[in-house]
This record gives C-alpha cells, structure tokens and sequence, in this order.
C-alpha cells in the first residue's frame, strides 16, 4: 500500500514538474487587439488635444489684433502689428507651435497658424502666399472662411483696393454664414471709397446695414464719411 501512494505520489509531482517547465499558454489574438486599441484611442486623444491648444491659440491672436485694430482706429492710429509671444514664420515659432522649415508645412492649423502670423507682423506678400496655399490645400477647413478674409485684408492693407474688393466678394459669395461677412462688407466699403466709387460704397453699407443691424462693422459704418 506505501509503495501504491510512493508510486502515485511520484507520478503526480513529475506531472507538476512537466508543467511548471511547460511554455506559458499563447496570448489570445483579441486581447493584443484590445490592447493596440488601447493605444491607437490614447495617441487619438493626444493628437486631439494639441489640434485644441492650437485652435484655441488661432482664437487668442485673432481676438488680439482685433482688440489692437479697433484701439487703433479709436485713436486714429497708423497700423500695428500684433505684440506678444507670436513671431512671424520667418523667425522663432509661438509657444506650443510645432516649428516649420518651408511655409505651408504642417497640419493645417499650422499652415493657417503660420499665414496669420506673417499677416500679423505685416509681411503681406508672404502671408498671401500663405492663405493662398491654405486655401488651395483645404478649402473646407473651418478657419478657410478666415483665411480668406485675411487675404483681402493683406491686399486692402497694401492699398491694393481692386484684389481687396475681390477677395473680400468671394468672402460672401463662398462662406455665406461666416462671422466675418459683416467686417468683409465693411472693408468693401472702405476700399470702394478709397477708388472713389462712392455708389458702390453706399450699396454696401445698405447691404451691411440690412443683414447685420446690430454688428459692430454697421456701427463703424454709419460713421464713414460719403462725399
């Protein structure tokens, strides 16, 4: 009977053994999926969150220059160019802003981002360049309507009043409900006066005034002198 159990006993621990020394069992094929999943949605949420810095740091310089633009006509000063952290693409790039080496380089915040940046420091030339190439590459992008207002204004600011006129009509004609109609109407306006076309002003502040009562750009307007 001892010798029954010694036997019995043996067998058991060398069955332990064998399987101890066993490879382990193959990782089923789901749980590497679950976990490339796992990665893939975690790099999704870091790129997610740098394209929301970057949208967030569009708002600030354009709510700046905007500020600056309508301190400056209040006091009827000449044009400025936008102070801060935010440098034109030709030097160092904003903090948080991943740096380029050719213009039109990046994602296309970046892109648009870098345009914005060379209009800002009033180097109107390359920034045309910028938001052409912005606009060729993503006419659908949500900053495309902003882009193509900073294009006219590139122009209305090197009194290039006819390519003004121009960039600012395909501002209403292409982004219907953009927030920057109102100002793009006002612009023509402005550039319609300084060629001495006072009809074609007058038209479009009737056509600002009507759609945009209450805007800002129609509250400047009424202001403008009309011979």
């Amino acid at each position: 009977m001892i010798t029954l159990i010694y036997r019995i006993f043996t067998v058991t621990a060398v069955t332990i053994l064998l399987s101890a020394c066993a490879p382990p069992a193959t990782v089923p094929a789901s749980s590497n999926l679950t976990l490339e999943m796992r990665r893939v949605h975690s790099s999704l949420n870091s790129q997610e969150q740098a394209i929301n810095e970057l949208s967030r740091k569009v708002a600030e310089l354009e709510n700046q220059l905007q500020r600056q633009s309508n301190e400056r006509e209040r006091l009827g000063h000449a044009p400025q160019t936008v102070s801060g952290d935010y440098q034109p693409s030709r030097g160092p790039q904003p903090v948080g802003v991943a740096s380029t080496q050719l213009q039109g380089e990046g994602s296309p915040t970046e892109v648009y981002l870098q345009a914005f940046g060379d209009y800002a420091s009033g180097h109107y030339q390359t920034a045309i360049h910028g938001f052409e190439t912005f606009l060729q590459r993503y006419p659908n992008n949500s900053y495309a309507s902003n882009a193509q207002f900073w294009l006219g204004d590139c122009y209305f600011n090197q009194q290039q009043y006819p390519l003004a006129i121009q960039e600012f009509e395909r501002v209403l004609s292409e982004y219907q409900s953009a927030p920057k109609n109102p100002d793009a109407l006002l612009k023509i306006a402005i550039a319609q006066l300084q060629l001495g076309a006072t009809d074609e002003a007058r038209q479009a502040i009737d056509t600002l005034g009507q759609r945009y009562p209450n805007s800002t750009a129609t509250q400047k307007a009424q202001k403008l002198t009309i011979p």
